[in-house]
């Protein structure tokens, strides 16, 4: 509200993307405040065994709670609900993977981000190639959701999504070992 206020910065609730990794409760409570803000969803995969995994909320918030509070965010606001689905080789980018996560999502007024994962360092997921990455979109087209690759930035420089964390992350644990 007060991002929107014009005694704040004013800015419109329809240029606001409120980002969450799936907690149900506080989607309902947003859903709630009549602001027409865009909901993005962590998603990251197509089935609880897997986002237990990758989204370790999942555990307490599964799929079908998440969906239903997201169903709900788009019925009481009329906005639609992005999906950020971040595409890791050989863990979440095959085609049954792809038609899952159509299954999921087709008919609710929501957006797919496929986001082609970026190397972190320390890390063991590497990015889905390019041609993974266009055929998990072209099922979902197919399947007819609506979807987009994000297109890379900052990765040359270490500035991309996942990457600052894990220098911060770094950083911090050097200086604690130097402080002890």
């Amino acid at each position: 509200r007060m991002a929107a206020s014009p005694r704040g910065l004013g800015i419109s609730p329809r240029r606001i993307t409120l980002s969450t990794c799936g907690l149900v409760p506080r989607i309902y409570d947003l859903a709630g405040e009549g602001l027409p803000v865009t909901l993005a969803v962590s998603l990251h995969a197509p089935d609880d065994r897997l986002r237990d995994v990758l989204v370790p909320i999942n555990r307490r918030y599964p799929l079908k709670e998440l969906l239903a509070a997201c169903r709900a965010y788009a019925a009481s606001t009329g906005r639609r609900v992005t999906f950020e689905y971040a595409l890791a080789a050989g863990v979440n980018d095959s085609p049954e993977q792809a038609r899952q996560l159509a299954g999921l999502v087709r008919g609710m007024l929501c957006h797919v981000n496929l986001i082609p994962l970026n190397r972190v360092e320390g890390k063991d997921f590497t990015p889905s190639g390019p041609r993974r990455v266009a055929a998990f979109r072209r099922i979902l087209e197919q399947e007819g959701v609506p979807v987009t690759v994000r297109r890379k930035l900052g990765a040359s420089v270490n500035a991309a999504c996942g990457q600052l964390r894990r220098r911060f992350v770094a950083r911090q644990s050097k200086k604690e070992a130097g402080n002890s």
